[in-house]
């Protein structure tokens, strides 16, 4: 049998803790996503001026020398801020629930909405 994802077991018990650890793994997966993308991005852009550089200088190194770090920092800034908007993005799915709660509950208790009909008295408005 497999186990089930964080965000089921929040959907099936409401505890904060599943959905604490699903934005958690969320938001260290976007991170690790964008942190590798900006270091891939660095890298690749390095090359490409090392190469023209390369070919109107023929004694100028294949790449610079802080390469390394560049690409680092720039992977430490992708990860952060890949990491920050994913976690603030899904503040916004605490609360949500998919599965419907079961009958007998407070729900229950409260009177139904009221619908608005397209036959009451109010004129109707185009939009």
């Amino acid at each position: 049998l497999g186990s089930m994802d964080d965000w089921t077991m929040y959907q099936l018990t409401a505890d904060p803790a599943y959905i604490a650890a699903f934005r958690r793994k969320t938001a260290f997966r976007a991170g690790m996503m964008g942190g590798s993308l900006a270091g891939i991005g660095v890298a690749c852009t390095a090359m490409m001026m090392a190469d023209l550089k390369a070919s109107s200088r023929p004694g100028a190194p294949w790449l610079p020398k802080k390469l390394p770090k560049r690409i680092a920092a720039s992977v430490v800034l992708g990860f952060s801020v890949c990491f920050g908007f994913s976690w603030l993005r899904s503040r916004e799915l605490v609360g949500m629930f998919l599965i419907a709660p079961p009958p007998g509950g407070e729900e229950a208790e409260a009177s139904p909405p009221r619908v608005a009909s397209a036959t009451s008295g109010g004129a109707a408005r185009t939009i």
